[in-house]
């Protein structure tokens, strides 16, 4: 079985880092731009889930991101809980957050239409919690990490972005989601973000 991890941009002029791996952990990472891209690459892997680096659902209380929407929440219940955890995140509704998360929920409805299952997750948590650094501190040494739980192929064979390593973190999280190991945080009513159990 396949499952992929997207370290989605919130432009499609930014570089978005994809990652397919296997039961075996072997991994295959690519650079993406356009959803058109990144959806041929899904289609073609052909991965059953995709666990997204980006949100995927706003807060239950707002309907949309502009400034003067009703409600005007910040937060998800998935982010209280990670300030409740001291995992530092930034709001879906901060600056460039705003494009990732349309981005996010577009690019979620248009996977789930090739029947992939579809979950957020957030590798700079999954990192945190399993004793990783992030990319933005040492990019070998979370290189490293990976390929010391068993991540093989393109993670162990080759120098990769961080863009790239996220997706891999993401995709691992597919996987765990597949097989039933994982950590669900947030309201089943908004969103439930998904984490790998510790």
């Amino acid at each position: 079985m396949k499952y992929v991890g997207i370290d989605l941009a919130g432009s499609p002029k930014r570089p978005t880092g994809l990652c397919v791996t296997n039961d075996h952990l072997n991994t295959w990472c690519s650079i993406t731009y356009s959803d058109a891209e990144i959806l041929d690459a899904v289609k073609k892997s052909k991965a059953r889930v995709a666990a997204i680096d980006a949100p995927l659902a706003l807060p239950k209380e707002r309907h949309c991101l502009d400034e003067h929407c009703r409600g005007r929440a910040h937060f998800r219940t998935c982010d209280r809980v990670l300030m409740r955890m001291r995992i530092k995140f930034f709001p879906v509704t901060i600056g460039p957050m705003r494009a990732l998360t349309t981005r996010g929920i577009s690019l979620k409805k248009k996977l789930e239409r090739f029947g992939l299952q579809v979950v957020e997750t957030y590798p700079g948590a999954s990192q945190d919690l399993l004793g990783f650094p992030r990319k933005q501190h040492d990019l070998e040494g979370l290189r490293k990490a990976l390929v010391g739980i068993g991540c093989s192929g393109d993670a162990a064979s080759r120098s990769l972005t961080g863009d790239e390593l996220d997706a891999v973190s993401c995709a691992l999280v597919a996987r765990d989601y597949a097989k039933g190991s994982y950590m669900a945080i947030g309201d089943p009513s908004e969103i439930m973000m998904i984490l790998p159990r510790f």
